[in-house]
């Protein structure tokens, strides 16, 4: 069973580059840009054999598939030293930087090409799915749908304190009619402000009918609501 899901790899893989592979791939560095997509139909072919070769020849296609990963885990680790900006171009035409994931990918099947004799028959599906969590190119198939669910149960702001700036509560208190009825009075810019519940306080000092006092001003503080505007004069 694990040789079924190694030669299903290959398969895609080489469907892959039959189609002309990826362009942003390291391979541009060794063969040139005008060569890369005969490169990688050349590689697709040879993917399409070693499947075949996995399946139907014994230890000899198993050793082989071996040799193959081996091989594709050095051209990683070239690719990721001297092109790191590059693409793996191993699945898809996805952009899949050569990281950790891509390396450890290709010891996995290189590894899982040889045991599939040693290890119980439902061992190929937990193996199937380390595959899949290793392609950065499926990522967009089960990671990406993960994360939209995760900020739609769990707003990633929800915990986070706002704080609303005194001036934009100045600036409602303005507009309200109980701040502009009582403008008469007042003598003063804002002496104190403070938060209480859903208000936010605010006074001024005024005066009235020659009598000193305080004006006090309770402002909705997380709406924009000036007709809620409450006054009271101290």
């Amino acid at each position: 069973m694990m040789d079924v899901v190694v030669a299903v790899v290959l398969v895609w893989a080489a469907v892959f580059k039959l189609r002309g592979g990826s362009q942003r791939s390291a391979l541009a560095k060794i063969v040139g840009k005008h060569r890369v997509a005969t490169v990688f139909r050349i590689v697709g072919g040879v993917e399409i054999v070693l499947a075949a070769g996995l399946l139907l020849a014994g230890p000899v296609g198993k050793w082989a598939v071996f040799a193959w990963f081996l091989g594709l885990l050095g051209y990683l680790s070239w690719a990721r030293v001297a092109e790191p900006e590059s693409s793996c171009g191993c699945l898809s035409d996805k952009f899949a930087p050569v990281g950790v994931r891509a390396l450890a990918r290709a010891a996995l099947l290189a590894v899982m090409a040889v045991t599939g004799e040693l290890v119980a028959w439902y061992a190929a599906f937990p193996a199937a799915v380390l595959v899949v969590l290793l392609s950065a190119e499926l990522d967009g198939y089960w990671l990406v749908p993960l994360r939209r669910l995760k900020v739609g149960w769990r707003h990633p702001l929800g915990n986070a304190v706002f704080h609303i700036p005194v001036a934009s509560t100045v600036q409602q208190l303005h507009r309200s009619q109980a701040y502009q009825s009582a403008y008469p009075l007042l003598r003063s810019d804002v002496l104190d402000t403070w938060d209480e519940g859903e208000w936010r306080i605010l006074t001024y000092s005024a005066e009235r009918d020659g009598e000193r006092g305080t004006a006090v001003f309770a402002v909705p503080r997380d709406r924009y609501e000036p007709a809620a505007v409450r006054f009271a004069l101290a």
